[in-house]
């Protein structure tokens, strides 16, 4: 649900469709035992509605479609009534001054929602574009995408994109994975940070565990539910989107590569100044064997 109201058919597909026109994907529909569904690609992600909610095997797509339906629903929200002019205020031989005109139904505006989303992020200290600012401009630049490896197993998630620039033939292609224990970490690590501001009175974070895992307190609660189950059950959703948000971030990666416009994080560039480093040493030690 999109609030506490229950989401009509009509409004999901509306939904969907300007979801398309911001992201530049393309929605299809189907059915799935009787009941309706819709398949956003590139991502073949399925979307479909139950009793009412939102049910979508992407969190992300999930939020932005949430969002968008929320969006409509204040759009069409009906406007205060203007006063009517009574008989001896009305201008005549024209119509009737009514005021501030009120929006009608088909009033949403794909514009402003995507003048609203966030288009950066921080990349040590520097402003970077996020995939929707890449995935806007890469549609502007009439960039194609194609999935060519994507797959999950138990202990690892991995996407693999290519952006292809029709006009000129060239073609750029990126590489993301998840390792599942350091994947975990990560989110664990920071959802509990990203919560324990909250608690100032009572720590949130109580210690270390043996699989260096955040401790909450179990005495305090986190939207309702007991902090280490609230955790768990973070950790284990982002887990089941995992590959999906590989698929996402490397994307983005590509399209940035053919728009010869890259980003990286501080510790990937540190990382790769460490590989040269080892190479270069490598390469010197074997010219010193060899004189």
């Amino acid at each position: 649900m999109a609030g506490k109201v229950p989401v009509s058919e009509s409004e999901l597909k509306k939904a969907l469709d300007m979801l398309c026109i911001a992201d530049g994907k393309q929605v299809s529909e189907g059915e799935d035992q009787g009941k309706k569904r819709y398949l956003l690609s590139p991502g073949d992600i399925i979307v479909r509605l139950e009793e009412g909610r939102i049910i979508c095997d992407s969190q992300a797509i999930y939020e932005k479609v949430a969002e968008i339906v929320m969006d409509i629903r204040e759009s069409e929200k009906p406007q205060e009534p203007t006063k009517t002019p009574r008989q001896e205020d009305r201008p005549r031989g024209g119509a009737i001054a009514t005021g501030k005109e009120g929006k009608g139904k088909d009033d949403f505006s794909v514009e402003t929602w995507r003048q609203r989303q966030d288009r950066s992020y921080n990349v040590a200290g520097k402003q970077a574009p996020n995939a929707f600012a890449a995935s806007e401009e890469a549609n502007r630049r009439g960039l194609c995408t194609q999935i060519v490896d994507s797959g999950r197993t138990k202990d690892l998630v991995w996407g693999q994109v290519r952006v292809l620039d029709p006009k000129t033939g060239q073609f750029r292609e990126d590489r993301v994975s998840h390792e599942r224990e350091t994947f975990m970490l990560l989110k664990a690590w920071e959802d509990a940070n990203s919560q324990a501001r909250y608690f100032k009175d009572t720590p949130l974070i109580i210690g270390i565990q043996e699989n260096n895992m955040p401790q909450l307190d179990p005495d305090l609660k986190v939207k309702g539910k007991p902090a280490p189950l609230w955790l768990t059950l973070e950790v284990m959703r982002a887990w089941s989107f995992a590959d999906r948000d590989a698929i996402t971030k490397a994307e983005r990666r590509a399209q940035l590569k053919i728009m010869n416009q890259e980003f990286r994080e501080q510790d990937e560039i540190a990382l790769e100044t460490e590989e040269e480093k080892a190479v270069q040493e490598s390469i010197d030690m074997r010219k010193g064997r060899s004189a």
